[in-house]
């Protein structure tokens, strides 16, 4: 697997979702700490997308799907971590 792709596809993710959840541009305010629990849900969905995409053969799409998962899951671990 391309590590390097997944890891600027992860971190990617994690930017936007900094920025649409906890950027607080405009006036809108963070979001709760309970959204992190949807985020992971979606987390996981992306990782089983990416091992049926390399199973079933198109495995130019799992770098894509494993960067969304890791950049996913990554995110709602620091949400629940870190203090704000």
């Amino acid at each position: 697997m391309p590590w390097g792709r997944i890891g600027a596809i992860a971190a990617a993710v994690m930017a936007v979702l900094w920025a649409a959840l906890d950027a607080g541009f405009g006036d809108s305010p963070p979001a709760p700490p309970v959204a992190s629990a949807g985020l992971a849900i979606l987390a996981v969905l992306f990782g089983a997308g990416a091992w049926v995409m390399r199973v079933g053969g198109r495995q130019e799409r799992a770098p894509l799907l494993a960067g969304l998962s890791i950049g996913t899951i990554a995110y709602a671990v620091l949400r629940l971590t870190l203090p704000e």
